[in-house]
């Protein structure tokens, strides 16, 4: 069985840790090759050995090319915009939508949910994350019977050892570089929101001038990231990292993960950083909704405000200074990402549905 796996994003984030993590997890039997446009994700896919194809732009005609030359008994289109090429390019090929976010206009009657909810009757398998995609798509009504609710692959055990292991094998002086009191991971756009950190770091300073930050992660608002800081007077608080290959070690090394997206699909770093004990402080967006309670974390948000900077601050604050609660939601954390780890349960399913799917069409 060969399944075409195609993306048009080029870079490395929550949907291409799925998408690498199902291509690896296949058996033998189940040839998996991912179309991607080119870009700073073929690192990624070079690193974890997966067959690929680099197109310059993913778009029609780059999806019936590939189609042609590698004849896919499935393909698996990942997020809205690519499930709908891949049914105008072919109607005897299955297509599998793997939904990873819920970007707001399907939640309300418009030009693009029209397409998609038209569409669904072309998709041998809808894949969405959590039932919160259903429920509040507007095409909701056309999705039911073919989609199956999956959750996102989440292997607490490796993500441990990635942080915890090659911190043991460093040397005090080098590991103490790493180590912070506030952590933001994630690409540096504006839905990740890493100005919002930086906003509620300098609060934070106010009652504790020596709190120390860490931003891991690369993009277009690193310039602004770094003027801003530069203007708060936070040079000798915020270390700026760059992207890593293993951001595991600084989730180690940190008290506390601060996401104060303005957008998420799944908030994949929040969940790994629980699986090192570290309470998780999230906007109320996304999957943290599911993911985050008071046990693990705190959502610092609420319907009206989903970005509360000053539940941030005050959440954070107590965390610094009460140890006994630091220690409760630290157990928390721990028993959260045990019970989210679902990887092998998810490699499982997947596999069976690319099963199912293909006895139909032979």
């Amino acid at each position: 069985m060969i399944v075409l796996h195609i993306s048009k994003s080029n870079k490395y984030s929550g949907m291409e840790n799925v998408a690498i993590n199902i291509m690896k997890s296949m058996p033998d039997d189940i040839r998996c090759v991912y179309l991607t446009a080119t870009g700073s994700i073929e690192t990624k896919l070079l690193d974890n050995n997966i067959e690929y194809i680099g197109m310059e732009k993913i778009d029609e005609k780059a999806i019936k090319e590939v189609i042609d030359e590698l004849h896919p008994d499935i393909i698996h289109a990942y997020e809205y915009d690519v499930s709908l090429m891949c049914t105008k390019v072919t109607d005897e090929i299955p297509i599998i939508s793997h939904l990873y976010s819920l970007p707001k206009w399907v939640e309300r009657i418009g030009p693009k949910a029209v397409v998609y909810g038209g569409a669904c009757k072309s998709f041998a398998k809808i894949i969405v994350p959590n039932s919160a995609v259903l429920e509040k798509s507007w095409f909701r009504d056309k999705m039911e019977d073919r989609t199956v609710v999956l959750g996102v692959p989440f292997n607490a055990v490796a993500i441990f050892e990635k942080g915890y292991v090659a911190a043991t094998e460093m040397t005090k002086e080098k590991l103490e570089g790493f180590k912070s009191d506030l952590l933001f991971v994630g690409y540096l756009t504006e839905d990740k929101n890493p100005l919002e950190f930086i906003k509620i770091v300098k609060e934070v300073s106010k009652n504790h001038p020596d709190v120390k930050a860490t931003i891991v992660g690369g993009g277009d608002l690193g310039s602004e990231c770094l003027k801003l800081i530069t203007k708060l007077g936070l040079l000798d608080n915020i270390k700026m990292a760059g992207m890593q290959h293993n951001p595991y070690i600084y989730m180690n090394q940190t008290k506390i993960l601060v996401a104060p997206s303005k957008f998420e699909g799944f908030g994949m770093a929040a969940v790994e950083a629980m699986a090192f004990g570290k309470p998780t402080l999230t906007s109320k967006v996304g999957g943290f909704m599911v993911t985050v309670d008071d046990c693990c974390g705190k959502i610092c948000g609420n319907d009206k405000k989903p970005i509360d900077r000053e539940a941030f601050v005050s959440n954070i604050e107590e965390l610094l200074t009460n140890s006994e609660i630091y220690r409760m939601k630290s157990d928390g954390a721990r028993k959260r990402a045990k019970a989210l780890n679902n990887f092998d349960a998810y490699m499982e399913e997947v596999v069976k549905i690319y099963e199912d799917v293909y006895k139909t069409v032979k």
